[in-house]
This record gives structure tokens, C-alpha cells and sequence, in this order.
């Protein structure tokens, strides 16, 4: 079995062109997606914006990786506090009156309780390097979910972004048929300011501005093209062709 790297962060082409082209730092993306990891979301059945889409591909990760439970080697030694705490969250999460808001903020001593009582194997820092200047901050929802799945955060992280392609989303725009994509809903809402990550001033160099300039002709000339793949393809290669000429630049 191939061993995972703990530390370092694969970043898939795919979403860094996507940042590239919603202008977005992928430092500033990871981190609101991480920040909207939460214990309490994971057994609420209603929608709350940001926190439902980033606790769903938590939890999408954790299924496709694993057909039945296996027992967390962090909680091993407090199973019985583990239990107690899930149980008031879960009673929290489906009590119907009360503010979410509020609701949520008073998980935060049970989910302290869980934090400090495990053996931290999977996150043994608060801190994950996306490179040498890059750093992401884990909330204390997010270490207790990857320890309760025996997962390091950086699976979390790179099925998030690998859940990612602009080509993909846009490529459907125009056909009847479905993109049900919660994941990449997080990430355009992000890239409009969703989670504090307001959207900063860039100056468009001239390949960007010839871009972004050919997009609207771009998504007109897609329309009589009915074939989802090729779409794709056709979508996939221009952007690639975007990005590659604004990082080199």
C-alpha cells in the first residue's frame, strides 16, 4: 500500500488553474473550507451555507475510502467520553428551535472535551504547510474528524480540490443535465467572498485581460456543441493554456 505524506500537499493542475482563473489565492480557498469543517454539521439534516458543503465532502471523502467503520487508534482511550459528547452534539444538531449560530458556538467545550482527551496520531500539529510561505490552520473539528477516520488532513484537503475543475462545472452550463457539485458550489461562493475571503483588487496582466475578454464567445461558441466530453476537453485545454501563460508570466 502506498504511504502517505504527512506534510507536503498535492495540489492538482486542475485547481490551481480553476483559482487561477476565479483569481483566488488556493492558501485563502483551503483555509474557509477548513474553518467550515465541523462536528455539529455532520449530524444536522438542514442546510446552513459553507459548513453543509464543506462537512459533505468530509464525508464523501470518509466513503469512498472506506466501505465499513474502523475504529480510531486517536480514541482508543476515550471511547466511552467520545460517545457522551457526539450525543450532545447530536442533540443540538436536531433540535429544531434555537439559532444555528448559537447552536453550533455551544458544541464548542464538547468538541474541546473530545480534542483534548484523544491521542493525537493523524494531526499532530495545528498547522499545515501548503508551501514555504503558505500555511493552513486547523480548527479543532477538523483534527477531531481526521483522528475519529483515521485520516491525515491532507486527504481532506486534496479530495476537496480534487473535486474541482472549472472546465467541468462550465462545461455543463447551457445542457440539461445536472451538476450536482456541492463541492465546487464551495469554491465559487469563495471565490465571491463567501468566509471573509473578500475578492482583492489584481491588476490583469494583458493575457488575462485577452481572456477573460474571450470568455462570453468562449461559453457561445460551447452551445452548439451538445457532447458533454468534448466540451470538457475543448474547455479543459483553453484554460490550461490560460493558466500556463499567466505563471510563466
Amino acid at each position: 500500500m502506498k504511504r502517505i505524506n504527512k506534510q507536503q500537499i498535492i495540489v492538482p493542475l486542475e485547481f490551481s488553474v480553476a483559482c487561477a482563473i476565479y483569481k483566488v489565492e488556493m492558501v485563502e480557498v483551503l483555509q474557509v473550507f477548513a474553518d467550515h469543517v465541523t462536528l455539529y454539521d455532520t449530524m444536522r439534516e438542514d442546510y446552513c451555507e459553507g459548513f453543509s458543503e464543506a462537512t459533505r465532502t468530509v464525508g464523501s471523502y470518509v466513503r469512498a475510502k472506506r466501505k465499513r467503520p474502523v475504529e480510531s487508534k486517536a480514541m482508543k482511550n476515550c471511547g466511552a467520553l467520545l460517545i457522551s459528547c457526539l450525543s450532545n452534539i447530536k442533540v443540538l444538531a436536531t433540535k429544531k428551535a434555537g439559532m444555528t449560530v448559537v447552536k453550533r458556538e455551544k458544541t464548542r467545550p464538547l468538541v474541546n472535551m473530545i480534542f483534548e482527551a484523544m491521542e493525537r496520531v493523524y494531526t499532530i500539529s495545528d498547522t499545515l504547510y501548503l508551501d514555504e510561505y503558505s500555511a493552513i490552520k486547523l480548527n479543532k473539528d477538523f483534527c477531531v474528524l481526521c483522528e475519529a477516520h483515521n485520516c491525515y488532513p491532507k486527504e481532506f484537503l486534496e479530495y476537496f480540490m480534487g473535486r474541482i475543475s472549472a472546465a467541468d462545472a462550465h462545461a455543463h452550463k447551457g445542457l440539461k443535465i445536472n451538476y450536482d457539485n456541492f463541492t465546487f458550489s464551495l469554491f465559487s461562493n469563495i471565490a465571491e467572498g463567501f468566509g471573509g475571503n473578500e475578492p482583492k483588487a489584481y491588476r490583469l496582466t494583458e493575457p488575462e485581460l485577452n481572456f477573460f475578454g474571450r470568455m462570453e464567445e468562449l461559453h457561445l461558441g460551447l452551445y452548439i456543441i451538445r457532447d458533454l466530453e468534448e466540451r470538457i476537453n475543448i474547455l479543459r485545454e483553453i484554460y490550461l493554456a490560460h493558466y500556463l501563460a499567466t505563471t510563466q508570466n
